[in-house]
Parts: structure tokens; C-alpha cells; sequence
């Protein structure tokens, strides 16, 4: 009797041990897996079922085969960009080590056969702005402390001589992305070539400094004019740019959670790849994503170890097509990820190939910045779906004014008030 007492006593343990671990799996998988936070209400519920249907114990999950999913970084996991934060660090405080030689390299009187800027940049002669700019950086060698010279970096930036600098290579940074034949692809590179003479860990220090200074910095719209009264070949020149990063608490999380869910996760960014590491890595600004689940734009390296102004030899450039490929010889060629994204999330036409040329994924986000041109008509794909049960695309606001995200689809661009869906 003691002996059947005792075996009926652990058959009850065993069979309330498993009652409760399938109750513990039944939560686990049908309760809310993200944090709620700025998430449209249905961008919320179609995450979660991403999320819950294809992580750990989910209907989709495959042992043996493992997730992933690859988001942009620039106006994607963060507000702006942060490659455009370093590089006006860089120019506002004078951190350059091209020597003549290097910066002049930079500079060509010849793009993809290309001798001019678009007339939306005043059809200016690329010889011309390379000409006024080699006058500038020569005077900046000559004059700063920190290079030949006595002034501070102060007295410098009430020169005539650096108001110009930096303004006309802005400028020029705009102009190349505005010109048909230069566009993106030139101008992401040759942005990564003011790093010459740096060692990597020396970028990364200015690359912290720059976000640290950015995160603090107000939200807003400026605008330089080149000075009067200098006598140079282009003519005075004007150029705009967007002040204030912002973490997403939403992209942090997401990133989260998927990993907690057995969901790895990738960026696959057209900036330099050590900047992203900096912006998304371990116990820095609340991504916490390890380098090498980082993908992005590399240089060359000499054998000094500082950077050489030239790309790295046999790595693709992380632009457009360029994700796609870096996905596909990355990610792909790992054991138990020889399989598609499921997931992917982007913001512009940079981000188009990644959104779209893997047919095995089942999902992509896309934050509205209300454009046009082919994200958006990804944009109005994203509406047009937004009742349906498996959409392909889905579409999250923010408030550009303050880098925080909007519980809808609708965005108020920077300067104005009112939220708009699709770019009219």
C-alpha cells in the first residue's frame, strides 16, 4: 500500500510538473512580446506575431535553422544619420589628419565623367570648389595649433578661411548626392575618406564624442552661407543640415526582444562600419548589438595601421544592391542561416533592395519620412495593406521635431506641424 501511495503521489508531481511547463509554453508564446511604447496599434499586433509565431517555441520555429532579421541604421534604428553627425564633428572641430597630398586626392576635377555640379547646385565646376577648398584646408594646416600653426580651434572658427571650409564641403557632400551620375554611392565613400591617417580606434573615440555631442544637441534645421569678401572660383555657396540624433526605444527593444527570442539580429548600413559598432554596440547608447553583427562600409588600412583614402579591397559597398549581396556573403553563408531575412527594416531608396529581393521574407518595416521616388511607392503598398491579416510592408510614424516616434503611421517632418501618410 505504502509503495502504490508513493508511486501515485510522484505519477501527481510528474503530471503537475508538465501541466504547469506547458502552461509556461503557452504564455510564453501567445502573450505580448514587445514593450507597447510609441508602436502604431497595428505595426504593435503585427510585430508581436512576427515575433511570437517564428522565435522559440513558435509555430515557425525550426530547430536547426536560425532567424534573423537585418535592419538599416541611419533613420531607421536612430533619428538621422549618424555618418552626417561624424563628418560635421569632424569638420566643426578641425579632426583631420589628410595630409595635403591625401585631401587633394579627395577632391576630383572628374566623377564618372562627370565636370559639374547638377544646376540645382549652381552647375559649379568641380574643379573650381576643389580649387577654393585646397585654398581653405592649406590655411587651416598654416594656421591651426593643431596642425602647423598658433590660433585655437576658437580663433579659427572666427576666420573667414574655416566658415568657408566648412561650408563648401558640405555643400559639396550635397551636391554630389544631387547629381546624376555621382549620387549615393560616391558620396558615402568619399565622406569615409576624411578618415585618412586615423587609426580605427581613433575613429571610434571621435565617432563616441560626435554621438554623445549630437544626442544632447537641440533638434533642428541650419543653414551656412560661405563669407563674403574672399576671392574664390565657385562663388559663395549655401547648405542646410539636421542637427539633434535620437536613440528609438522602439528599434531597442525590438532588437531585444527578438534575440531574447531567439532571433538574431544584423545592421546592414551604408555608413562606416566601426561608427555603427560605436552607435549600436555593448554598453554605449542602449542597443547592445556585438560588432559582429554589424555590417557596413570598410576602408583600407596600411600597414601603420591608420586608414588609407581608399575602399577595402574585395568588400562590397553596403549601398542599395550592395545590402543584398553583404547579406547574402555574410549572413547567409553561416551554418543554420542559409535561408532569407525574415524580417527588415529601412526608411529610404538606399534600403529598397534589402526590402524587397529576398522572397522567403515575411515582413519589413519602413519609417516614414514621406517621400517619393521607389520607397515611396513601397510607402503606399504599406497602406494599401494595412487590413490586411500577413502584410508585406508596414509603415511607422515619428515626429522628426523631436525624434520620437508617433503611436501611428502618419509622420510631422522636421519644421512642420501637422502629420502627413504619403508624400503628395
Amino acid at each position: 500500500m505504502k509503495t502504490k501511495t508513493r508511486f501515485l503521489a510522484l505519477l501527481t508531481l510528474v503530471l503537475l510538473f508538465q501541466f504547469f511547463t506547458n502552461c509556461s509554453k503557452t504564455e510564453y508564446v501567445s502573450g505580448n512580446s514587445l514593450d507597447r511604447l510609441n508602436w502604431s496599434e497595428r505595426n504593435y499586433q503585427v510585430l508581436n506575431q512576427m515575433i511570437l509565431d517564428n522565435g522559440l517555441g513558435g509555430k515557425y520555429y525550426q530547430k536547426g535553422e536560425i532567424p534573423y532579421i537585418v535592419l538599416d541604421w541611419d533613420q531607421t534604428c536612430a533619428h538621422f544619420d549618424v555618418e552626417e553627425a561624424v563628418m560635421r564633428y569632424q569638420l566643426f572641430n578641425l579632426r583631420f589628419k589628410c595630409s595635403v597630398a591625401q585631401f587633394k586626392s579627395l577632391l576630383k576635377d572628374t566623377i564618372n565623367g562627370i565636370t559639374q555640379l547638377s544646376d540645382e547646385y549652381k552647375g559649379i565646376r568641380l574643379a573650381d570648389i576643389n580649387a577654393d577648398l585646397m585654398n581653405d584646408y592649406q590655411f587651416i594646416l598654416d594656421n591651426y595649433n593643431g596642425f602647423n600653426g598658433k590660433m585655437t580651434l576658437e580663433e579659427m572658427k572666427a576666420t573667414p578661411r574655416f566658415n568657408d571650409f566648412v561650408t563648401r564641403m558640405l555643400f559639396l557632400a550635397d551636391g554630389y548626392m544631387g547629381t546624376t551620375g555621382i549620387g549615393m554611392s560616391y558620396v558615402y565613400e568619399w565622406e569615409l575618406f576624411l578618415f585618412a591617417g586615423f587609426t580605427v580606434e581613433e575613429v571610434r573615440a571621435m565617432a563616441k564624442e560626435a554621438i554623445s555631442y549630437e544626442l544632447a544637441n537641440q533638434i533642428g534645421r541650419h543653414t551656412l552661407e560661405s563669407p563674403a569678401g574672399l576671392t574664390t572660383l565657385a562663388g559663395r555657396v549655401t547648405c542646410s543640415f539636421n542637427s539633434g540624433l535620437r536613440v528609438f526605444p522602439e528599434m531597442q527593444n525590438l532588437i531585444t526582444t527578438c534575440r531574447d527570442y531567439g532571433i538574431e539580429v544584423y545592421i546592414v548600413s551604408a555608413s562606416y562600419k566601426p561608427v555603427v559598432e560605436v552607435f549600436g554596440g555593448i554598453g554605449t547608447f542602449g542597443y547592445n548589438l556585438p560588432a559582429d553583427h554589424v555590417i557596413g562600409m570598410e576602408l583600407s588600412i596600411g600597414a601603420d595601421g591608420k586608414i588609407i583614402p581608399e575602399y577595402k579591397a574585395g568588400w562590397v559597398k553596403t549601398v542599395r544592391a550592395g545590402k543584398v549581396e553583404a547579406i547574402n556573403q555574410v549572413i547567409k553563408s553561416q551554418p543554420g542561416k542559409n535561408h532569407d531575412p525574415l524580417f527588415a527594416g529601412g526608411d529610404s531608396d538606399g534600403d529598397i533592395e534589402m526590402l524587397t529581393q529576398f522572397p522567403g521574407m515575411k515582413l519589413a518595416l519602413i519609417w516614414n519620412r514621406v517621400k517619393g521616388g521607389e520607397i515611396g511607392a513601397l510607402c503606399k503598398q504599406a497602406v494599401a495593406e494595412m487590413e490586411s491579416q500577413s502584410p508585406r510592408f508596414i509603415l511607422q510614424g515619428r515626429n522628426e521635431n523631436t525624434g520620437i516616434a508617433m503611436p501611428s503611421s502618419e509622420s510631422i517632418l522636421l519644421g512642420k506641424t501637422q502629420p502627413e501618410l504619403l508624400r503628395k
